[in-house]
Parts: C-alpha cells; sequence; structure tokens
C-alpha cells in the first residue's frame, strides 16, 4: 500500500474525501430526516429532491467554464459556501423562501459533484484505481462516522450554532486540500455549452447509461435513513444505528479495492449479488431491529458497491482523451440528474395516493438498475 500514500496527490486527495464527508453529512445522511422531523411531507420531499436533481443537471457545464478558467478547487470553494448556507436552512428549517433553498441546495452539486472523476482522470493510475478508490470511500467512511456522532451531539442538545461552525471549518478543510492537487481543465471553454449538450444527446460511452441508472440507487440513499426513522420513531435511537453502520463498512471496502484491480466484472458482479438480496430483504421485513441491522449491512455493501462501479466508471472514462475524459465527467453527472427529475417526480405523484409504502418502488427500482448497472459494467474490456 506503499505506493498509495507516497505520493502527495493521492494523500491530499483522501484527505479532501475525509473533510468533506464530515461536513456534508449533515445533509447527505440526515438530510432527509431532517425534513421530515422539521414538518415537510414525504410527497414534498420527493418533489423537492428532484427539483434539486434537474437545476443540477441544467447547471452542470457551469463546472466546465468555471474550472477552466478559475480552477476545479474554486469550484469546490464556491459549492462548499452554498453547502453552508444550505445547512443552515435545514437545521433552522428556513424553507418558507423556497425558491432559494432549492438553489442552494441544487448548485454545489452541479459545481462540484464532476470533480471526483476530472481530478482521478488527471492523477490517478489505471493500475491503481480500484485500491485508491477504496481508501477515499475508507475516508469517507471515517469522516461520516465521526459526523454522525457531532450531528447527534448537536441536534439533540439543539447546538445548532456549534455545528455549522464545526461545518464550516471543515468544508474550509476540504477546499484547502483540494488547493494542494489544483489544476484547470484542458476545454474549449467557448463551446463548453455546446459540447456538452451534444456529447450528452449522442455520446455511446456506458458511463452515460450507468450514470443513469444510478439514480435509483442515489434516491435509496437518499431516502433509507427516512425509512429507518419512520420505523424507529426514536431520533436518538436512530443516531446510534447511523453510527454504527458506518463504522462496519470498512472491512469489506478493503478487500473490494482489491479484487477490483484484479477482475473489475468479477467483483461487479458480486457485489451487485449481494446488493439485490439485501436490498429485496427490505420489502418484506417489518420489525424495527431487523431493519435497523438489515440496514448496517445494506450501508456496508453500499460503500462496497459504490467502491466498484465508480472504479468502472473511472476506467471507462480514462479511455477517453484529456477533453472528452473531462466533459464525460460532467455529462455523467448530467445523466444522473435528468434522470433523476422524472423519477423523483413520478415517485413523488404516487406518494400521494401511497403515502409511506412508496418506499418499496424505491426498493424495486434499486434492484433493478443493480441489474441493468452491472449488465453494462461487463462491456469494460
Amino acid at each position: 500500500m506503499k505506493e498509495y500514500f507516497k505520493r502527495r496527490e493521492y494523500l491530499f486527495l483522501y484527505l479532501s474525501k475525509f473533510f468533506y464527508a464530515f461536513a456534508n453529512a449533515f445533509v447527505e445522511i440526515f438530510g432527509t430526516t431532517m425534513l421530515y422531523k422539521n414538518g415537510m411531507p414525504i410527497t414534498m420531499i420527493l418533489l423537492l429532491y428532484g427539483l434539486r436533481f434537474g437545476i443540477m443537471g441544467i447547471a452542470s457545464p457551469l463546472f466546465l467554464k468555471i474550472s477552466h478558467r478559475f480552477g476545479v478547487a474554486n469550484c469546490a470553494l464556491l459549492a462548499n459556501v452554498l453547502r453552508v448556507i444550505g445547512t443552515y436552512m435545514v437545521l433552522y428549517g428556513e424553507y418558507h423562501h423556497f425558491v432559494l433553498f432549492l438553489l442552494v441546495m441544487s448548485m454545489p452539486g452541479a459545481l462540484a459533484n464532476p470533480i471526483e472523476d476530472a481530478i482521478s482522470n488527471q492523477y490517478v493510475e489505471t493500475i491503481h484505481r480500484g485500491r485508491y478508490n477504496s481508501v477515499r470511500v475508507i475516508a469517507k467512511i471515517l469522516g461520516q462516522f465521526l459526523a454522525s456522532v457531532v450531528v447527534a451531539w448537536g441536534v439533540i442538545t439543539q447546538n445548532n450554532l456549534l455545528l455549522i461552525l464545526v461545518i464550516s471549518i471543515f468544508f474550509l478543510l476540504d477546499y484547502l486540500c483540494t488547493a494542494f492537487v489544483d489544476y484547470k481543465p484542458e476545454v474549449d471553454a467557448k463551446q463548453v455549452w455546446k459540447k456538452t449538450m451534444h456529447t450528452l444527446k449522442t455520446s455511446k460511452n456506458p458511463v452515460k447509461g450507468i450514470y443513469a441508472l444510478r439514480t435509483a440507487h442515489i434516491i435509496e440513499r437518499q431516502f433509507i435513513p427516512l425509512y429507518l426513522f419512520l420505523a424507529l420513531q426514536d431520533f436518538k435511537a436512530f443516531s446510534m444505528v447511523m453510527s454504527v453502520s458506518l463504522l462496519l463498512q470498512i472491512i469489506t471496502v478493503i478487500l473490494t479495492g482489491k479484487w477490483t484491480d484484479k477482475n473489475s466484472k468479477k467483483t461487479n458482479t458480486i457485489v451487485s449479488a449481494i446488493k439485490i438480496i439485501i436490498t429485496a430483504m427490505f420489502l418484506g421485513i417489518r420489525n424495527k431491529y431487523v431493519i435497523s441491522i438489515n440496514k448496517a449491512v445494506n450501508d456496508n455493501f453500499e460503500k462496497v458497491y459504490e467502491t466498484a462501479i465508480q472504479t468502472s466508471i473511472q476506467n471507462q472514462i480514462k479511455k477517453a482523451d484529456k477533453e472528452e475524459a473531462v466533459i464525460l465527467s460532467t455529462v455523467g453527472q448530467m445523466s444522473l440528474c435528468f434522470t433523476e427529475v422524472i423519477v423523483f417526480s413520478i415517485l413523488a405523484l404516487i406518494s400521494l395516493l401511497v403515502k409511506e409504502k412508496i418506499f418499496y418502488a424505491i426498493f424495486i427500482l434499486s434492484i433493478v438498475a443493480t441489474i441493468l448497472i452491472n449488465k453494462k459494467c461487463q462491456t469494460e474490456p
């Protein structure tokens, strides 16, 4: 593992992931739960997330424009400032300025989500990619675990200002680490919107399809915490389950990175099969304790799955030339976002009729997406 820590770029990328995961955990892990806890109904939460991803997709080419001129680190800085504002609004239930809240929740993803694939394409060797992603995911897990403890304490004790301050500091540290590996993507800034939309419409690269199908997994990841909270009806117990499940994820992620570098297709198939079984269990179990255990297991393999699929995506992007690779990083995010708008809107409409049973539709969509993504990943050489 020495080569993964000797490289200056890798070290700062790991630290950046840790700091970002800590700072963003409040919205990523507790977001839907806090919105519901502060009085927003499930249908409205689904609609909010759908609109959020729609704006994110439309605005994604801004990443190329800004990063080409000012560098990827400044994209991260602007996104993090907006995330701090968004965290404040979620924490204090400031939803009455809905348009402002929607923009603040949407724009950070447009500015920063493509950074992961873009920086990986710039610095990471293909032979290192699986284990590199494993270390990055481990850094993310550690950040989220520590943050879940801090966030739970802040929410339970209502120490909101200190919580905002801590989150702001970690977002700043994320920016400083990203600044050490900063670079300006080589793209034609004048043609960026045209090229991005053209690639989105015409590209046959599997990345576009994989990201579109990942919609179901993103929805599942966002709403499983709320499903657990509704089952437990106790924020302290909910926070404890979330923290323990995060800590358990490190072991299997370490193994997956090594396996992925050796045989990505076989690894994708194995982790996909396990993920399908775990997700399917949510359709049948009703006991809140069993749901808690399955949530912990699901989180464990979600990170394993994320490592394997992200490696496949990055290997596909790596095959393109420099400009096309950066555009593909953005197109992938746009493909995901536009699909999210459609799926979230449909789920919001269905939830008006079925209420909390909408979670079953979310789990079924996730199972179908896992099967289809695995088929697309088999096209990788």
